[in-house]
């Protein structure tokens, strides 16, 4: 048995390469309890290898060892993160690639002239161009890769096309790994450098590949996921229209039973009637069918938990856009709005407003609610520290925005002094602006 400092510090720089794409999934209690002992303790007792000249110098024994040490600290790993097992190889593996990646250059460097100094011995020069290249490709990788991980969420991945991903990295680096040292034993510059090169380009390429997947999976998955909200939206849309036909049908046959009744008989119950009568005369006609459904909907929710709804608008302008468009994207709008507000305490600010109105060539939407919670806006994104869900609140914007772009519009979105300000801008159709003007110069006639 002896010690090799060599095998600690490829345990310790793969340790390093992994929680370059591990520091934004998901930690374990005592997160730091565990993983500074365990990376201590595993880096420096991988340093104790068997005696043996002959089994060193197998290459066989070379490729397992590694596979080894990666399944020691990627095992590690498991212990320290919460993730899918899927998301957790792919992530330690793209470690592994980083390490190997970097391995690489270093090899590269060590063919030219850079720091060849007689008084630094050859070890010592492999030490320190470790500590000039490692740095430099780990903090280039995580600007590129590790960012991008944590933006997109890449824990929540568990495809498994990653694993097939992860299977080729793992060979690519390995196999290459042996062809290496086998021209750095023949002392070829030449063999040493194209194996350098070709495994850089292919660590590179393994890295692309599996962030791609990434990317492409979670942007399935969101796609996924708002066409399963426009689905319930629309189901959601049916039961309303016909929940209201039905309301609407008992409202004018009490309205005519009550107009039969005598005053003077059941007085009481008669004025209870016509309270409900006059609640229901109140809704919101916008002159808009779907419009009205939605809006009334909501204004519901709102008169039974003290929230004042205002709405101005013309329901007609909006004739060119679809039954559920209008109604997937107002309900978004004003859920929002009542998830933000249901949870001011001061009843004054239980305020949302909304308005309807034509400029140009346009049909502009606004909401405007006050908030409660520090509250940012990043790419059609909400973030906030407290009382907003960010989720909901995510997927109601991107629902928005996708119809509003469906209408060659856009949606603007600001948040400043406790006020949140939704503005929705939608293109009017050359037929629909003319049938607009037609109707009207009907009425003015």
């Amino acid at each position: 048995m002896y010690y090799e400092w060599g095998n600690c510090f490829f345990t310790l720089q793969i340790f390093v390469a992994e929680l370059i794409f591990l520091y934004s999934y998901p930690k374990r209690s005592k997160f730091l309890a565990r993983i500074i002992p365990g990376v201590i303790a595993i880096t420096l007792l991988s340093g104790f290898m068997p005696s043996g000249y002959t089994l060193m110098r197998n290459q066989y024994y070379q490729f397992f060892k590694y596979i080894f040490m990666f399944a020691v600290t990627a095992a590690y790993q498991c212990f320290c993160f919460k993730a899918k097992i899927i998301a957790m190889i792919s992530a330690c593996v793209s470690g592994y690639a980083l390490q190997h990646l970097s391995y690489q250059a270093m090899q590269l460097l060590s063919l030219t002239s850079l720091l060849d100094i007689p008084a630094i011995s050859s070890s010592w020069r492999d030490r320190i161009l470790e500590l000039m290249v490692f740095p430099f490709t780990y903090l280039l990788t995580w600007a590129a890769f590790g960012r991008m991980a944590a933006k997109y969420e890449f824990y929540k991945n568990y495809d498994s096309r990653f694993v097939a991903v992860s299977i080729f990295t793992l060979f690519v680096c390995l196999v290459i790994n042996r062809f290496a040292r086998q021209g750095a034993s023949l002392g070829n510059a030449y063999v040493i450098a194209g194996n350098a090169l070709y495994a850089i380009s292919c660590c590179v390429l393994s890295l692309f590949i599996s962030y791609s997947l990434h990317v492409l999976s979670i942007t399935r998955a969101k796609n996924e996921t708002l066409e399963r909200i426009s689905y319930e939206e629309r189901k959601q849309f049916e039961t309303s229209k016909k929940n209201r036909e039905q309301l609407n049908v008992k409202y004018h046959d009490l309205k005519h039973v009550l107009s039969l009744l005598d005053s003077d008989r059941n007085a009481e119950e008669i004025a209870q009637y016509r309270k409900v009568l006059e609640d229901f005369d109140g809704e919101v006609c916008t002159g808009n069918e779907t419009l009205d459904i939605v809006v009334n909907e909501k204004a519901d929710i709102c008169r039974s938990e003290g929230i004042s709804l205002t709405f101005l608008g013309d329901g007609q302008l909006l004739s060119f856009v679809s039954q559920y468009d209008i109604y997937s994207m107002f309900g978004n709008i004003l859920d929002n709005a009542i998830e933000a507000v249901r949870k001011i305490d001061d009843r004054g600010k239980k305020i949302i407003s909304m308005t309807i109105e034509a400029q140009g060539n346009c049909v502009i939407i606004s909401s405007m609610n006050y908030f409660t919670g520090k509250l940012n806006v990043s790419d059609g994104k909400l973030v906030t520290t407290k009382t907003v869900n960010v989720d909901s609140h995510g997927y109601g914007i991107r629902s928005i925005k996708l119809v509003a772009e469906k209408y060659g519009g856009e949606a603007r979105i600001s948040a400043e002094d406790d006020i949140f300000d939704l503005t929705v801008f939608l293109t009017v159709p050359e037929k629909a602006a003319e049938r607009a003007e037609g109707d009207a110069a009907a009425k003015t006639c």
